[in-house]
Formats: structure tokens, C-alpha cells, sequence
């Protein structure tokens, strides 16, 4: 297929711009999903983790210490 004929040098080089981002994300998104830290994210997905909430500070000991 000869696409030279259809479109310029210019909408080329942004056509396979396009592509070469499409094929980057295709890896990244196999690499993450078949590497450590996809498999780590799939065996901490079948359990509910709930991360403990701080107290808030005492305000008060903060007002006692402002400039008059």
C-alpha cells in the first residue's frame, strides 16, 4: 500500500508519532501488568487494606504560641 501518494511528509512524521507513542504505551502497559509490581497490585487486590487515620493535633498548644 503506497500511502506517500496520500498524505504529506509533514502528516507522516505525525502518523507514526502517534504510532511509536501507541506501541510505547502497549509495552508499558504489558511490562506493568506481567511485571512485580502488577503482580504485587493483583494478590493485594483480593483483600480490603484500610489505612489507620492520624488524630489531628491539638490546636490549642498552637494558639499559645502566636506573636502578639
Amino acid at each position: 500500500m503506497d500511502v506517500s501518494g496520500m498524505f504529506s511528509d509533514d502528516q507522516m512524521a505525525v502518523i507514526c508519532c502517534f504510532g511509536a507513542l501507541a506501541v510505547c504505551g502497549m509495552i508499558a502497559v504489558l511490562s506493568f501488568h506481567f511485571g512485580p509490581a502488577g503482580r504485587r497490585q493483583q494478590m493485594d487486590g483480593t483483600r480490603n487494606q484500610t489505612l489507620p487515620l492520624q488524630k489531628p493535633q491539638d490546636q490549642t498548644q498552637h494558639q499559645d504560641r502566636r506573636a502578639a
